[in-house]
C-alpha cells in the first residue's frame, strides 16, 4: 500500500466545523481519510499509512478522551449535507430504521458479547447495545426526534423490521409527527381497529388484502391510515 500523503478532499469541510479545535480537526481528517483510503482501518494501521498523522497515542486520545460536542458536530454535518443536491433531504424515498452489529476482537469494549448476526446465520463476537446506556428502542426514538425536530427531514414514511415494530410505542411515536410507517407485526400482537381490540391474525381474516409478488414471494398487503389502526402493547 502506497503511503497517503494528503487528506482526502472530502475532509476539508471539517475545517469549518466550530465543534472542533484546530488540533481536533487534524485528527478528524486523519481518521476519516484512514477509514476511507487506508488498507488497515485500525488506529495503528491508519497511523502507518496516513503520513500527515501525528501519533497513535494522539489519535487514540482524540477518539476516546477529547472533550468535543458530538451533538454540535452532528448538527454541523447535517447542515453541510443540505448544501449539496446529492445529499440534501428530498420528499422521495423512505427513512430506514435498523440496527447493525460491529464485529470486534477485544474484550474491553462497552457492549461487546456474542450476538446473532442474520447475515452470518450465527452468533459473532461483536458490539451491540451497551447495557449501561439506552436500549435500541430508546436510541431509535432519539433518532426520530432528531430527524423530525432538528434535521427537518422531508420524507414521510419510516421502514423498520418486526424487532422495532414489537416496541408498541415506536409506531405511535412516529405517528405523533404525522408520518407513516411500514413494518411487519407478529400475528399475536393486539391492535385497535374500528375501536375494537383484536389480534393481528384475527384481523387478517376480516380485511381485504391485495396480492403482490415481492422477490418471487406472494405477499398479502393491506394499507391503512394511522387513524384507522393503532398498535397496542
Amino acid at each position: 500500500m502506497m503511503p497517503i500523503t494528503n487528506f482526502l478532499s472530502c475532509t476539508h469541510v471539517l475545517d469549518e466545523f466550530d465543534s472542533l479545535s484546530p488540533a481536533q480537526r487534524s485528527h478528524a481528517k486523519t481518521y476519516a481519510t484512514g477509514l476511507v483510503a487506508a488498507s488497515n482501518k485500525t488506529v495503528a494501521g491508519i497511523i502507518r499509512e496516513v503520513l500527515l498523522a501525528n501519533s497513535k497515542r494522539a489519535l487514540n486520545r482524540f477518539l476516546t478522551e477529547y472533550d468535543w460536542d458530538e451533538d454540535q458536530f452532528n448538527h454541523e454535518r447535517l447542515e453541510e449535507l443540505q448544501k449539496h443536491g446529492e445529499t440534501r433531504w428530498s420528499k422521495d424515498g423512505y427513512i430506514i430504521l435498523d440496527d447493525t452489529i460491529a464485529e470486534k476482537v477485544g474484550d474491553d469494549v462497552p457492549g461487546v458479547g456474542r450476538f446473532y448476526d442474520h447475515a452470518e446465520g450465527d452468533t459473532v463476537w461483536s458490539q451491540d447495545d451497551d447495557q449501561d446506556h439506552d436500549t435500541k428502542y430508546d436510541l431509535t426514538r432519539e433518532i426520530v426526534t432528531e430527524l423530525e425536530e432538528e434535521a427537518g427531514v422531508r420524507r414521510h414514511t419510516y421502514l423498520f423490521d418486526s424487532w422495532f415494530a414489537h416496541d408498541s410505542s415506536l409506531p405511535e411515536y412516529i405517528g405523533s409527527y404525522d408520518k407513516d410507517w411500514i413494518g411487519p407485526l407478529r400475528s399475536n400482537r393486539q391492535v385497535t381497529y374500528g375501536r375494537e381490540e383484536i389480534r393481528v391474525d384475527a384481523l387478517e381474516e376480516r380485511i381485504d388484502t391485495t396480492e403482490r409478488n415481492i422477490d418471487d414471494k406472494i405477499e398479502h398487503l393491506f394499507v391503512h391510515s394511522t387513524a384507522d389502526a393503532n398498535v397496542q402493547s
